[in-house]
């Protein structure tokens, strides 16, 4: 899962990845991932009235998806539209263009739930999208940090699958080149105990192409688990990288120092985690409590009947959906149902928001105990 070139590895080492392989394809499967909770009626009523999704292309589906984000933030549904932005602006096909835009939008939703590094660094991926006027996300960077300070290590997001922070304090060694350090945090541990990667980067600002020239592995505890080295230099595989590059190129001289610090990734590691969970955490009254599971139970019905469309549907899917069943006994027959309508309505509206409230609601079951010894 990190995003660093990995050396050779004995056989043992490569046993263990590929049942960290496995094991991470089945938690993707039963989407373990938390990108957001959507919380209470209110929340629903919103996603019940979103506007149907666009057909065609994929870019006008991304399109689409970017304007029902907007209309979150203006409704003050905040961590909704982090969740949808979230999507848009992750590592995807190459050919998929990611715009300046949706950094800027994301950049705002953090900004009003708190999250003031992760804003600045949309902000900065948004300048950096941009040819010539910075417009809007200037300003709104620069007043963000006026009243809150500069982050000195800004991450390209605070989504679901981890995040990869850029530590923007580095030394220019000439003929455009800099190097800088950067952290990669995990939503949990992998197989092998590893929670955060710290590496040092080369940039060539003038190609941007850059080249990995060391790195760690390390557990939540701090401790090094293995270390890898130099990589090839190489075309950015997507245009997050592309213009994540640009944002390092494009930094403020006046941050310039002598070395290489050594970025903190064990502070970065709780830090992320933390803003995840608060990200996640249940926020309704407990009247509303009964409208949010009743919607976790209609998520995961629907998750396993797409399970049991495509084939054999797997023992810890029916815990999760058996954990949610338990919980919702004693709900009105009328609340469930309306649920099931609300969740059916946001599935077709934006699937992508509907995924991520489905993977909260796993998440939710997997961390109350639905599935022992996970």
């Amino acid at each position: 899962m990190t995003r660093v070139y990995m050396p050779r590895r004995s056989c043992r080492t490569t046993q263990r990845v590929k049942v960290s392989a496995m094991r991470s394809a089945l938690l993707r499967r039963m989407a373990v991932a938390a990108l957001l909770l959507v919380a209470g009626s209110a929340a629903l009523a919103w996603a019940a009235d979103a506007p149907p999704p666009l057909a065609g292309s994929q870019t006008e589906r991304d399109a689409g998806s970017a304007r029902l984000a907007a209309e979150a933030i203006g409704a003050g549904h905040l961590a909704e539209a982090a969740g949808i932005l979230e999507t848009l602006v992750a590592p995807r096909h190459h050919m998929l263009t990611i715009g300046p835009g949706w950094h800027r939008d994301l950049a705002r939703a953090y900004a009003a739930l708190g999250l003031i590094d992760g804003a600045q660094g949309q902000y900065r991926l948004a300048l950096a999208g941009t040819a010539g006027d910075e417009g809007a996300a200037g300003e709104e960077l620069a007043a963000l940090i006026a009243k809150a300070g500069r982050a000195d290590v800004v991450p390209d997001t605070l989504g679901p699958n981890g995040a990869k922070y850029f530590d923007l304090r580095w030394v220019d060694r000439g003929n455009a080149t800099i190097d800088f350090g950067t952290a990669f945090v995990l939503p949990q541990d992998d197989a092998d105990s590893g929670a955060f990667t710290t590496a040092t980067y080369r940039a060539d600002c003038l190609t941007l192409k850059s080249q990995l020239l060391g790195g760690t592995v390390f557990s939540a505890a701090g401790k090094t688990l293995r270390s890898f080295g130099e990589g090839e230099a190489e075309r950015p595989a997507n245009d997050l990288a592309d213009h994540s590059l640009r944002m390092v190129c494009r930094r403020d001289p006046a941050l310039q120092v002598k070395r290489v610090p050594l970025i903190d990734g064990r502070t970065l590691l709780t830090s992320y985690r933390a803003q995840r969970l608060r990200r996640t955490a249940p926020t309704s009254s407990p009247g509303e409590g009964g409208s949010r599971q009743a919607a976790c139970r209609a998520h995961v019905e629907m998750f396993v009947g797409q399970l049991a469309a495509d084939g054999q549907v797997s023992g810890p899917s029916w815990q999760v959906r058996d954990w949610w069943d338990m919980r919702t006994e004693g709900l009105p027959k009328e609340r469930l149902a309306a649920a099931t309508s609300a969740v059916a309505a946001l599935a077709r509206a934006d699937p992508g928001a509907a995924r991520a409230f489905q993977q909260a609601c796993v998440q939710e079951a997997l961390a109350g105990g639905a599935v022992p010894g996970l």
